[in-house]
């Protein structure tokens, strides 16, 4: 059985804009997507965020690349911001940023507590395992 995570807009962003510097833990992640080991899910919301960020930095062609690419991904979902969503986040009481409710709904609805980020808002607030490369202090 494949292991359901869901990954950030950092995630994304270091895998199409700070390519040269991605960590060695993200480089694992991608390795098992390829290999089948891992199905990853990405938020429209984080997509839509990597978007802004490309577009103010002139790369949109980048995204829509890697868009096709994981659309034709088999170990690959990407999930909509939708009524289901919205309802989980009603049964949430307390949120950091709408982006990052959003995000951590959508482990919710995946029956994922998984997420690659750097975010520890991650894990205080929605009590989700955050798989981080970035050292704590």
């Amino acid at each position: 059985m494949t292991e359901i995570v869901v990954i950030d807009a950092q995630v994304l962003f270091y895998f199409h804009y700070d390519y040269q510097k991605i960590p060695s833990m993200l480089q694992e992640l991608k390795k098992k997507v390829i290999d089948g080991k891992i199905t990853v899910i990405i938020p429209t919301i984080a997509i839509a965020e990597l978007f802004w960020k490309m577009r103010k930095v002139g790369k949109i062609n980048v995204i829509r690349e890697a868009l096709d690419r994981w659309e034709k991904s088999e170990n690959i979902i990407i999930d909509d911001f939708n009524l289901e969503i919205l309802k989980l986040m009603l049964e949430n009481m307390e949120s950091h940023e709408l982006h990052d409710e959003i995000i951590a709904m959508t482990c919710k609805k995946h029956d994922t507590n998984i997420i690659y980020s750097t975010d520890k808002k991650f894990e205080d607030i929605f009590k989700l395992q955050l798989r981080s490369w970035k050292k704590r202090k």
